[in-house]
């Protein structure tokens, strides 16, 4: 009972998500819903050259997508910042790779 081609395809998907900063990215902002570089860096101890990185690779794969909005939009001054979000094709990728192995 080998892995036909098309399960080692869906398999071969889940791969950007694969390393530890980015699965950390990913657990935070399905936690948070959104968040600036920043905000991860800070949360998860890593650099903020680091997130924008990794940030770049999910975004690459379709995992992330971006919108422009106010950091602090209570407090003096707001900075415009980029927020980062979850796409759908996480959980859509999670699933086949998980379909892949039964």
């Amino acid at each position: 009972m080998g892995i036909t081609p098309e399960e080692l395809r869906k398999m071969g998907a889940a791969y950007p998500l694969s390393h530890p900063a980015r699965a950390s990215i990913i657990k935070l902002l399905k936690k948070e819903g959104k968040a600036y570089i920043a905000q991860l860096a800070e949360e998860l101890g890593l650099s903020e050259r680091l997130i924008s990185f990794h940030l770049s690779v999910l975004s690459s794969g379709g995992f992330v997508e971006s919108e422009y909005g106010l950091s602090n939009p209570g407090k003096n001054p707001p900075r415009v910042v980029r927020y980062y979000h979850l796409t759908e094709k996480v959980d859509e990728t999670l699933r086949e790779f998980l379909a892949a192995l039964t």
